[in-house]
């Protein structure tokens, strides 16, 4: 058996593929003799969970954990939401098999992230059942496949925090739920049960890398915006030395306590049920980042300022589709829910006097934004544009 093919049973496998920038995963159907790529339906997300359940994903080059188990309901498969770089089913109708498509080489932040919070009974992300990984030549893991508990009914954050913004702006019927604070002891919560002990501290070498990749972010973000929005690329232009001035605080946080955190932190990774419980999502870090540094422990300071970002994206996506939005109402919303994310964040992280930095990890974040726009989904390019037009456009 080939250390690149994991064979689930006659008919389904799991396939490591050599791509251009090294390997990447997709579950495989065997159609006239000829392994093809499995779409929901054709049995593959069924046999990857009836394989691991038996517990018999041992061959040479993979291993499997298992951390929980929960039963099927029954045979059905289908595809799952919009993902841009890894793909999920829904299997079973009890359980989500994220097939990891995007690109494999390592490290990987997610497997280890997701077993830190089941080892600390955190309950604020879909119960965590299986991790089906494959192993480098070079002795590295990467994940294949994560296997978690379906959450039937719960939205992802761009769905429900833009419904919520329009109901409490009037331009969508209801009364608003308040979700903010609630968001902010989430967020808490998760990084209590991430760190495991005390936290690191960032060395120098750590903190001139991250300084080295923000500054390459924010040129590669002039270079984007050429074709994306090219008044975007005259104020990032136009602004180059004060933002490089802001982005001198990540070299200067050598020194500073740093933890295991979400790394890839705003709105779109909360899940919402109709009960209202929020869940957190999708720990395999920022995809605009080296894959080094993905997972490097950081400050806190960057998951915060993640989210407080996405919440004034909200406000965008709300005036983008509703232009008639009163837009000092807009922005008196977002700087309502931002302000009470952070007391929720600040009242439960136990950490009296924390006061959090994060315009450096902000402005860094709105460039990432016009590189995802620009390699995976560019009718998003608006909302960073709107949100550095309101930090250095005209008044």
């Amino acid at each position: 058996m080939s250390r690149n093919l994991l064979q689930l049973d006659g008919t389904h496998a799991v396939r490591v593929v050599v791509t251009d920038s090294g390997h990447r995963a997709e579950p495989v159907t065997l159609v006239a003799d000829e392994w093809t790529r499995a779409t929901p339906g054709d049995g593959a997300g069924l046999a990857v969970l009836h394989r691991l359940r038996n517990r018999t994903a041992v061959e040479d080059g993979f291993r499997v954990t298992m951390h929980a188990w929960v039963a099927p309901d029954d045979e059905s498969e289908r595809a799952m939401g919009v993902d841009q770089l890894n793909e999920s089913w829904v299997v079973g109708g009890r359980l989500v098999v994220k097939w990891v498509t995007d690109d494999l080489e390592g490290p990987h932040p997610a497997a280890e992230r997701l077993r830190r919070l089941a080892d600390a009974a955190f309950e604020q992300t879909p119960t965590l059942v299986w991790v089906l990984e494959w192993q480098h030549a070079d002795g590295d893991w990467a994940p294949l496949a994560f296997v978690q508990e379906y959450l039937p009914g719960a939205e992802d954050g761009w769905t429900w925090a833009v419904a919520e913004a329009r109901r409490a702006l009037g331009i969508e019927d209801g009364e608003p739920r308040p979700f903010a604070q609630d968001l902010g002891r989430l967020t808490a919560r998760m990084h209590l049960a991430l760190a495991h002990g005390p936290p690191e501290a960032v060395s120098g070498e750590e903190a001139i890398a991250a300084h080295g990749d923000a500054v390459a972010a924010l040129d590669e973000a002039i270079r984007v915006t050429a074709a994306l929005d090219p008044a975007s690329q005259a104020l990032l232009s136009e602004h180059r030395d004060d933002i490089l001035g802001d982005l001198d605080a990540i070299r200067a946080m050598a020194g500073h306590a740093a933890w295991p955190i979400h790394g890839d932190f705003h709105v779109g990774q909360v899940l919402r049920t109709p009960d209202g419980r929020l869940y957190v999502i999708d720990f395999d870090g920022n995809p605009t980042r080296p894959p080094a540094l993905r997972g490097a422990p950081a400050p806190r300071d960057r998951d915060l300022a993640g989210m407080a970002l996405s919440l004034e994206n909200v406000g965008y996506v709300v005036r983008h589709y509703a232009p008639e939005a009163d837009p000092s109402a807009v922005d008196a919303w977002v700087t309502l829910v931002r302000g009470s994310f952070l007391v929720g964040y600040l009242e439960h992280i136990e950490n009296p006097g924390y006061e959090p930095q994060m315009r450096a990890f902000g402005l860094e974040q709105l460039c990432r934004e016009f590189l995802y726009a620009a390699r995976h989904l560019p009718r998003w390019g608006y909302v960073p544009a709107a949100a550095l037009a309101a930090r250095f456009g005209e008044p």
